[in-house]
């Protein structure tokens, strides 16, 4: 079930974020184009994030709480980077 889910996600954001870039590809010409594209990138960047999010709620079903611990240390971890990252800027 798990494997499912994760799988599911990771899918949804690898084709919305393709969809998006082939949008931003498409209004290349004008001005948004280019923030379009870096939209579609950043979808593309969050999917692993997607993925370890679906991991934690499938874990939380089945009640699994050594893997729930191990999602929730990578969820504050990527929080914890995404938030230097942004202050460092």
């Amino acid at each position: 079930m798990m494997n499912r889910t994760v799988s599911l996600a990771l899918r949804c954001c690898l084709f919305a974020g393709i969809a998006i870039l082939a949008v931003g590809l498409a209004f290349s010409e004008h001005e948004y184009g280019g923030h379009i594209m870096w939209a579609g990138i950043l979808v593309l960047i969050a999917s692993p994030f997607a993925g370890v999010l679906a991991a934690y709620a499938s874990l939380m079903a089945e009640k699994d709480w050594k893997w729930i611990r191990v999602a929730t240390a990578l969820t504050v971890l990527i929080l914890i980077f995404l938030a230097v990252s942004l202050l460092r800027n």
